[in-house]
């Protein structure tokens, strides 16, 4: 790795990059959030013995 004072160890990101890529990772963790609360509420209903 070079010397770039702009860069943070260990990931060797700047801070605009980290934050970058902290804002996608959040967006997917919301993602599956969603569709994991469509899939319970679809099991929920759908399933006979839960009723």
């Amino acid at each position: 790795m070079s010397d770039d004072p702009n860069r943070v160890w260990p990931t060797g990101l700047t801070i605009r990059e980290s934050e970058e890529l902290h804002k996608h990772v959040i967006d997917g963790a919301r993602v599956f959030f969603v569709i994991s609360v469509i899939a319970h509420l679809l099991a929920y209903t759908l399933t006979p013995w839960m009723n």
